[in-house]
């Protein structure tokens, strides 16, 4: 890939940021109490449970978003802008499937399940990051803006990178566990 491996990536703040949710995903869920994953979260229709999903689910989407970022900054700009188009006209079933599949998916799979998945999803986008150059990383594509508050019109493989501990930021704020970490 790209430029070559950088050294261990230790001080790396899009790594940094990426282990940062990593470990505090795996505290919250090692410290919540059952009786709290019913409750309403601050701002959502979400429960705290089905809010934890969908935090996992934005780290998959980081995930997922390193190929396809690839595939499309290879194409034509007008590909990339075609498939934004695409996608802002499904923003109504888009909104109603990323809700319902955080509650779907909070039903089938318990809180160890998902920390155990947020830590595979990280360590398999930090270990691509660790390999990454400065061309890998500058690959991107048009995204929906509408689709979350931290995305932008166009972003890099790096902005995806950054995105996420943003995302996980603005909904940890929404859960409303006692046993929280500061």
């Amino acid at each position: 890939m790209g430029t070559g491996p950088r050294p261990d990536g230790a001080g790396e703040p899009v790594r940094e940021g990426l282990l940062w949710i990593s470990e505090d995903f795996g505290r919250i869920v090692s410290t919540v109490h059952a009786s709290e994953l019913c409750a309403p979260t601050r701002g959502t229709r979400w429960t705290n449970r089905q809010l934890l999903f969908h935090m996992v689910l934005g780290q998959n989407i980081a995930r997922t978003s390193i190929p396809l970022f690839g595939t499309l900054s290879r194409l034509p700009p007008g590909a990339s802008r075609a498939w934004i188009a695409l996608l802002e006209a499904c923003t109504g079933p888009y909104n109603w499937l990323n809700w319902t599949g955080a509650v779907a998916g909070a039903r089938v799979m318990g809180v160890g399940s998902m920390g155990r998945m947020m830590d595979r999803t990280t360590r398999a986008i930090v270990r691509w990051y660790d390999r990454a150059g400065a061309e890998d990383l500058a690959r991107g594509m048009s995204v929906p803006p509408s689709w979350d508050p931290y995305f932008s019109d166009w972003m890099d493989r790096r902005d995806i990178l950054e995105w996420a501990p943003q995302h996980y930021r603005h909904h940890r704020a929404q859960l409303t566990l006692s046993t929280l970490p500061d």
